[in-house]
């Protein structure tokens, strides 16, 4: 199997670990494959990116060696706590990560206890492989006690517990499989295939599950027919490779229709954003403007603030000096009034002076104000429309976001059914390869028989030819030359006979052992431990799939060519009302 990227959801093995364990990419990743995030060789933070493998086993775990110390020298499994301090190796230096070499497939990491960890799947497949299904708790129904049989005849009790009974070896295949697969992890683990064996027991324990759910769905539907009165539910029929390979052709059609509306979307959205950033700036130069406006219109009222504040002051000392006038010509001071005379006057020209000023503001504070309301109709146009662009931007988006989880449905339900057929094909060639053990035996026990038969054949002319010898000899022996001659004869022709048949049968019996060294071959292929874990991981991976399949039917479900128009349109408006 070729490398491939790891993404999070990746499933890890630990040779030291009791369970596998999840793969989870840094938070805050970006770059993503199938929607799901990748990974970098920097992601090896334990209980971030690498989570525990169930119990650990090995002593140089200082909690385990002191947990087996305590049980006597009993090796006593604790909790995975993953001690990692290093990247994982190699990466892939070609392609980058948020600048760091790509996590593969093929990359490995080493606890600080001594366990190797490797991933046994990529986190890439459309449907969950065996390794990381969960052991689950099926209920069972229990035999319904004889007061509640009181509708049924005796004759149909008999048959209700004998039905049930049946019932609960409804699961036996599978949970031979279980077994089976069980010892095969034992065996994998023996040669040091660790992945293998975490797979094979994963595999195992789900073949139980399925055993445990086949009871159970078995003893319901007797309970339902006997004692409830339900019917059972009619099983949906098995789709064909034909109807498998209609379901990837649409599926792939539906991912290029899905692609081609992503690309123009793409080009949607960045015409849109070009638009957007356009009308961005012309925002910002009428804010400014509008900025500007509003500084003046704060000036001018300050001008005019000040103006008044002036032309009061002024009045104020003007009618001091003209009270202060008044009371020095009552004194009979004519210096002082003279003096308070010239400061009243001095004043009120100050005064005429500055109202002066204050009317000017008064007029610069109006044409401010005017100029600042008509700005900030500007600016309040130029915001609303801004803030109606980006609704329509936002929407876009959205509907590519759509379009993107419907192509990456139907790219998932093309692969799921890809997979549904190479796990057929899987099956078919193992079903292939029993057939050729099958007739390889045929073809053994037909080449036994033929070296058993001309086995028989020498031994039978051998024993003719003993006979006939006694007989040459007893003819001899009573002085009958001629016929004991002749006798003689006879007996070396059946030896001759027994020499051709030992000659066949010796010839034969290198081919039988031949063709018993190719039966042995043909049964590796067909009922070894790699040939069957295949064909058990095919046929999860074939009912996973068709369950995928069945309750994920065809259609068309994102955004629509219309959508699109309606929301371009909606985008060319705005843009040719903004001009």
């Amino acid at each position: 199997m070729g490398d491939s990227y790891v993404v999070t959801g990746a499933i890890m093995a630990c040779t030291f670990g009791m369970a596998p364990s999840s793969f989870m990419a840094s938070p805050g990743r970006t770059e993503m494959l199938s929607n799901v995030p990748k990974g970098n060789i920097m992601d090896f933070a334990p209980m971030v990116n690498i989570m525990p493998f169930g119990m650990c086993n090995t002593l140089s775990n200082p909690t385990v060696a002191a947990a087996t110390s305590a049980a006597m020298g009993v090796l006593t499994p604790m909790p995975c706590i993953p001690a990692i301090t290093t990247p994982w190796m190699p990466g892939n230096p070609q392609v980058m990560v948020q600048g760091q070499p790509a996590l593969m497939r093929s990359c490995r990491n080493m606890c600080m206890w001594g366990g190797q960890i490797s991933f046994t799947t990529d986190g890439q497949m459309p449907c969950p492989p065996p390794v990381i299904i969960p052991p689950i708790n099926v209920p069972f129904p229990d035999l319904q006690p004889d007061w509640m049989l009181t509708n049924l005849e005796s004759h149909e009790i008999w048959q209700y517990k004998h039905d049930f009974e049946d019932a609960k070896h409804a699961g036996d295949g599978d949970r031979a499989i279980a077994e089976n697969l069980k010892e095969m992890s034992a065996r994998y683990a023996a040669q040091g295939e660790f992945d293998k064996a975490t797979q094979a027991m994963q595999a195992s324990e789900q073949y139980r599950n399925r055993a445990d759910q086949k009871q159970a769905a078995a003893m319901y539907a007797v309970n339902d027919k006997y004692v409830w009165g339900t019917p059972t539910k009619e099983q949906p029929a098995e789709m064909s490779r034909e109807d498998l390979q209609d379901v990837h052709d649409q599926a792939k059609k539906e991912q290029a229709q899905y692609d081609k509306e992503i690309g123009q979307l793409d080009k949607q959205i960045a015409n849109d954003e070009a638009a957007l950033m356009k009308e961005s700036e012309d925002l910002a130069k009428v804010s400014r403007k509008q900025s500007s406006a509003n500084q003046e219109l704060k000036d001018a009222k300050q001008e005019k603030t000040d103006a008044a504040a002036k032309r009061k002051a002024a009045e104020k000392e003007a009618k001091e000096a003209a009270w202060n006038e008044q009371s020095a010509k009552e004194r009979g001071d004519k210096e002082a009034a003279q003096y308070f005379h010239n400061q009243k006057k001095e004043a009120e020209k100050t005064a005429k002076k500055a109202a002066k000023e204050e009317k000017a503001a008064d007029e610069k504070v109006a044409k401010a104000q005017k100029e600042y309301d008509a700005v900030s109709k500007e600016q309040s146009k130029a915001y609303n429309d801004f803030r109606d662009h980006v609704d329509q931007h936002k929407e876009l988006k959205e509907q590519k976001q759509t379009a993107e989880d419907n192509r990456a449905a139907a790219e998932q339900k093309a692969n799921t059914a890809q997979m549904a057929m190479d796990a057929q094909d899987t099956l078919d060639k193992h079903q292939e390869a029993i057939n050729a053990h099958e007739a390889s035996k045929a073809e053994t026990r037909e080449k036994r028989e033929e070296v058993n038969a001309l086995k028989k054949e020498e031994q039978i002319n051998r024993d003719e030819a003993d006979a006939w010898v006694h007989a040459g000899q007893w003819n001899k022996e009573h002085g009958h030359e001629d016929t004991a001659a002749k006798i003689f004869e006879k007996s070396a022709e059946y030896d001759d006979k027994a020499d051709a048949a030992r000659e066949q049968w010796i010839a034969k019996e290198k081919e039988y052992n031949d063709a018993k060294a190719a039966m042995s071959e043909t049964r590796k292929q067909a009922y070894g431990d790699d040939a069957m874990f295949d064909a058990y991981t095919a046929e999860l991976q074939l009912g996973g799939a068709m369950n995928y399949l069945k309750n994920n039917p065809s259609g068309n479900t994102g955004t629509s060519s219309e959508d699109n128009e309606k929301t371009s349109n909606q985008g060319s408006s705005k843009g040719k009302n903004k001009k």
